[in-house]
């Protein structure tokens, strides 16, 4: 009996390690996840490099409005997590811009890059101007809200409304006693983690979802005209 047990454990070890194995993994661009809608590449030259942001574009479903609303993600998240957003907003009459940042996703991760929200929407902006794009609803989710937020300022002509949804940096944390943590403390708390292949599933593809025609979210979100 306890043979059978142990030879049972052992199996069950075996084929866990089995499971692990086959578990799906990806490139560092994202290679072999595959986004909603077609997804594009646009090259440009930043602080001395060739770099390639993805992005995707799509067209409206419904009755065209003449108008298009850029989607800027999170920290943690993808153009891809646009998903149901880009639905709605299409099936509305928007043209949908949903582009993955610079160092995220299947963009360029360049070794050496001074980031900033200024650099972000300079990029997003070059993105914007080689579509042919003049004007556009700017949506931020997150960190993307901070982004967001940096983009209308700079280029408040080209920014029609600015939409945060669960946006960072309006807070002042310290403030509130959060204890301070130095930008090393920070990259050592992150290469500590990582994202498990479930979190890319269909499931999780849901930051918010878009209310078709007024651009307002379904929670926790402000919309300003600009």
């Amino acid at each position: 009996m306890r043979a059978a047990k142990i030879a049972g454990m052992l199996m069950s070890l075996t084929l866990s390690g089995v499971a692990l194995a086959e578990t799906p993994g990806y490139g560092q661009q994202l290679e072999g996840f595959t986004y909603p809608h077609a997804l594009h590449k646009f090259s440009f030259q930043s602080q001395g490099q060739t770099l390639e942001m993805g992005y995707m574009d799509v067209a409206p479903s419904g009755n065209a409005n003449g108008r298009t609303a850029v989607l800027l993600h999170g920290k943690n998240f993808c153009a891809a997590t646009w998903e149901d957003t880009i639905k709605g907003l299409s099936a509305a009459g928007y043209r949908v811009v949903a582009p993955d940042q610079i160092g995220f996703c299947t963009s360029t991760k360049p070794e050496h890059y001074q980031y900033s929200f200024q650099q972000l929407s300079m990029n997003t902006h070059a993105l914007l101007e080689k579509l042919g794009i003049d004007k556009a609803s700017v949506i931020g989710h997150s960190t993307g809200g901070m982004l967001a937020t940096r983009y209308a300022l700079m280029y408040p002509k080209q920014t029609e409304k600015l939409v945060m949804v669960n946006p960072i940096g309006l807070e002042d944390w310290k403030a509130l006693g959060v204890p301070y943590r130095s930008v090393d403390q920070w990259y050592e708390r992150e290469l500590k983690t990582t994202a498990p292949p479930k979190a890319f599933a269909p499931t999780s593809r849901r930051p918010t979802t878009m209310v078709a025609g007024s651009l307002s979210m379904t929670s926790g979100s402000t919309c300003w005209p600009v």
